[in-house]
């Protein structure tokens, strides 16, 4: 899969169309607006010059269709920035009154100038297409309902009397245009193909909107199980966002102290229970620092920052400290909800945080993918969090270096590692609140001067 380069004009079109409705609403009016006042400007000069209109019922017509947009786009734009989706009832009203209001300046447009003698008729029907796209099919509707119920209403009066037809031409020789040979004649055939059109329109639109939310669906259906910063690469720029290359990433891997022991006690509901407690909180709080969840298996979380978007090195460790101490602040909230509901769990996690070079990207075969960070990066992380004592945040001197103006940490000494052929120093950081304090052999981390170079 490959990415498709449309042109400007599309992608700024699918910009407008998939904003928030109350922004869409708002932007769509106040352009509407500005294209109001120009064309009613140019039309009205030019219908004065052509003595064929009577101005005293065009100029009424063409002010009141610019004030109505222009209130329209004032009141959506002091209505939007508090409801953006127009969820509540005034917002759907205001909504509803433009929708209405504007296809309702159309049937007044077709009314003076005869509906069934001239090409105006169309107008409250595209008028009402344009609502159902941009506003929702429930407000096209709206529109279209009542253009009918009002060109219903105009025609009665006229054959009854009332009023005349096309009253804004001067030439009265068009009176006969709206007969009922006329209507039947030429205006019939119009007007069915107005309603075939509508119809066809509308019928597409739920169409459209109904793939919208499958569409919607499915998105929000692969973030469950593909982490969520992928799943919209993927989808915006195609696999070659997600190809295997070599990036400096900070790398987060925790997991719960005695978990075996806690398996064997417990019964099989009550463990699927907390375990997806813990991993629901987890995954919320990686979510809100911008981490990119590579697991969530068994009691082990590894996530990392960097990773399909980046930002610099000091960001990525800065939100991987900050999440993690956030984790086990959560923690402590999810032992004390579980003890009153009479769990019998407490849970200490173990966290430890390495920033380093790795390979990133898709891993697998073509028929079956993952997106992972694999290397000596993602392995040392894995390492000193078995060294980290129960409640405290492990890191090594590569992200210590990058998050020490921040957090003041304590130093934990160098220590061998599996599968690291020197020893490794690292620095400890323990929440307020959470866990044991580590023990500090050392000064705190804050007064260790770095190496110098030279």
């Amino acid at each position: 899969m490959s990415t498709v380069q449309h042109p400007r004009w599309i992608l700024t079109l699918e910009d407008v169309l998939t904003r928030p409705r109350m922004e869409r609403a708002v932007l769509v009016m106040t352009l509407f607006s500005v294209a109001q006042v120009g064309a009613s400007v140019l039309c009205l000069w030019l219908v004065d010059r052509s003595d064929q209109v009577r101005m005293s019922y065009f100029a009424p017509v063409v002010l009141a269709g610019v004030i109505g947009v222009i209130v329209s786009a004032v009141v959506l734009a002091l209505l939007a920035p508090r409801d953006p989706e127009g969820r509540t009832l005034v917002a759907r009203l205001a909504l509803a009154v433009p929708a209405l209001g504007y296809s309702l300046f159309g049937v007044a447009i077709a009314y003076i100038f005869g509906f069934w003698a001239s090409p105006f008729l169309l107008f409250p029907a595209v008028t009402g297409l344009l609502i159902g796209i941009l506003f929702g099919r429930t407000f096209g509707i709206i529109s279209i309902v009542g253009a009918v119920v009002v060109t219903a209403v105009l025609e009665a009066l006229r054959f009854g009397g009332a009023i005349d037809y096309a009253p804004a031409l001067v030439d009265d020789s068009v009176q006969g245009s709206g007969s009922v040979e006329r209507l039947l004649g030429t205006g019939g055939p119009l007007l069915v193909f107005v309603v075939a059109a509508m119809v066809l329109a509308f019928g597409m639109l739920a169409v459209v909107d109904h793939q919208r939310e499958d569409l919607a669906r499915s998105h929000q259906l692969i973030r469950t199980y593909v982490p969520a910063q992928v799943a919209d690469a993927v989808l915006e720029h195609g696999e070659t966002s997600t190809r295997l290359e070599r990036r400096k990433i900070t790398v987060f891997f925790s997991d719960i102290v005695g978990f075996t022991e806690t398996t064997e006690r417990m019964e099989p509901e009550d463990l699927a229970l907390v375990l997806g407690e813990y991993f629901s909180e987890m995954a919320r709080i990686a979510a809100l620092h911008d981490g990119t969840i590579d697991e969530l298996v068994g009691d082990a979380v590894l996530i990392f920052f960097g990773a399909p978007t980046a930002t610099n090195d000091r960001d990525h460790a800065l939100r991987a400290m900050r999440m993690a101490i956030e984790m086990q602040a959560a923690v402590e909230g999810l032992n004390a909800r579980w003890e009153q509901a009479g769990l019998d769990v407490v849970f200490r996690i173990r966290m430890g945080v390495n920033t380093g070079v790795v390979a990133v990207g898709n891993v697998g075969s073509g028929a079956r993918q993952k997106y992972a960070a694999i290397g000596r990066a993602v392995n040392l992380a894995s390492r000193i969090q078995t060294e980290c004592p129960p409640g405290s945040v492990l890191m090594t001197r590569a992200t210590w270096l990058l998050v020490r103006d921040e957090f003041e940490a304590t130093q934990h000494g160098e220590v061998e590692l599996k599968g690291v052929g020197r020893t490794t120093p690292l620095y400890a950081i323990t929440p307020p609140g959470t866990g044991t304090q580590p023990e500090a052999d050392g000064p705190l981390a804050s007064e260790i001067e770095p190496p110098q170079r030279g």
